[in-house]
């Protein structure tokens, strides 16, 4: 067994899920089997995540043990595509989701703020803006982002109000704050933030440069240590994922309209803003890093494109390909930089609790499955030990047979990848 090799067992909670499930033989017990299943079923697996694009194990193992540099790493993984530069660094539309519903509060600690929109006119240190109905927003002004609060003029009906810093000097204090409540304190973005009817509801959203969102998301994606490892080769790595995450970010998202180009959860890429301070402190805990910001500024405005005029690539990557991507947009190939020391992904092993297994199917289909009889893959892509992941599941019950996706098997079960096997014995 590798060192790198974990053991854990699967949560008995079960959450609503998303699966497609084919119902093969149903009502019938399927023929005996020559041996039971044992309580615990071992499943092991190699690799976290989908395996689309870069893994980012693998290139940090390309750039401290090869040598590679960022270009190579991102020609190896994302084949077809070359590396293009910007003419410019466009605005992003970042949608803060955790903001859906909630009356904005925004302020400024030194340098002030105004709101375009007809009728507000003036600068403030700290607004409020409140959903009234579909068409009106009501706005109000306080001293600080703690209020008290006084009405502002009459509402508007305004689709989007945007709020500006009146300065754009260095440093948080003159950074919009957005308050997250009091229990998850408040967060500060560069750009303006604004205040959007949508969907029956207030959204809001980031408008930023680029590059910033780059720098921020950099250090919620990959460690900023790696710049230091392998004598300072591991900033290849990080110079690759600059890269990845801007052009993912370029390639554009359609989700949200015109109101966002991309969101701040795990839904898009993860973005926290500048940074974040925790209620009753006054200490900003800032979302960058220095080696970080050393790659993104080493690669501004460069982007992934097929051919040299084609649109830009859609650059998904996940935290370990196991030691083989799994192809889609890009073509998929071996992955032997996985295997670095670093990464306790690369091979991993879990045990399922056969009654736990059969509460999940019988919860997902909605079927009295009965006993488990057995668990089988029944077809891979053929890449990589196992013979590569995953592509259906078929488990056997005293009530019928059902067969899954491998996408679907790893949902049901929070495994770390679709690239296991299942061990009944």
């Amino acid at each position: 067994m590798s060192p790198r090799t974990r053991r854990r067992s699967v949560g008995a909670s079960l959450v609503l899920l998303a699966v497609s499930i084919v119902v093969s033989v149903a009502g019938a017990p399927p023929a005996p089997v020559a041996a039971a299943v044992p309580q615990q079923i071992r499943v092991d697996g190699h690799g976290w995540g989908h395996g689309r694009g870069m893994g980012q194990f693998g290139a940090l193992g390309y750039a401290i043990d090869s040598g590679w540099s960022g270009s190579m790493i991102l020609d190896h993984f994302y084949g077809g595509t070359v590396t293009s530069t910007m003419s410019s660094s466009p605005d992003q539309r970042v949608l803060l989701t955790g903001m859906d519903g909630r009356t904005a509060t925004v302020c400024t600690t030194a340098g002030g703020l105004h709101v375009s929109a007809d009728r507000y006119r003036g600068t403030r240190h700290a607004i409020q803006i409140q959903r009234l109905d579909d068409t009106r927003f009501q706005l109000f002004t306080g001293d600080s982002c703690g209020g008290p609060w006084h009405q502002w003029d009459k509402p508007t009906t305004s689709r989007g109000l945007r709020v500006e810093p009146v300065r754009t000097k260095a440093g948080s204090d003159y950074m919009l704050q957005l308050s997250y409540g009091s229990e998850a304190g408040t967060r500060y973005y560069r750009g303006d933030l604004i205040a959007i009817h949508s969907a029956g509801t207030i959204r809001t959203v980031n408008q930023v440069d680029t590059e910033a969102v780059v720098r921020s998301v950099m250090t919620r994606e990959v460690s900023p240590s790696w710049g230091d490892l392998g004598d300072g080769r591991g900033m290849n790595a990080l110079r690759a994922q600059a890269v990845a995450i801007r052009s993912y970010a370029m390639a554009g998202d359609s989700r949200w309209g015109s109101i966002a180009t991309t969101c701040d959860s795990t839904s898009c890429q993860v973005y926290a803003g500048y940074g974040s301070r925790q209620p009753g402190h006054t200490r900003v805990s800032v979302a960058e890093d220095g080696r970080t910001d050393y790659a993104t500024d080493g690669t501004a405005k460069q982007i992934r494109r097929f051919g040299v005029f084609g649109r830009v690539a859609r650059t998904e990557f996940s935290s370990s390909t196991g030691g083989w991507t799994a192809g889609g947009d890009f073509p998929a190939v071996a992955d032997a930089g996985d295997d670095v020391a670093q990464n306790p992904n690369h091979d991993w092993s879990v045990t399922i609790d056969r009654d736990l297994l059969e509460r999940v199917y019988a919860f997902v289909s909605g079927d009295n499955v009965g006993s488990v009889q057995s668990v089988r893959v029944t077809s891979r892509n053929g890449l990589g030990s196992f013979g590569g992941r995953a592509v259906t599941v078929k488990a056997v019950f005293t009530g019928g047979t059902y067969t899954v996706s491998g996408d679907d098997f790893r949902r049901m079960f929070s495994l770390k990848s679709n690239w296991f096997i299942v061990r009944q014995t």
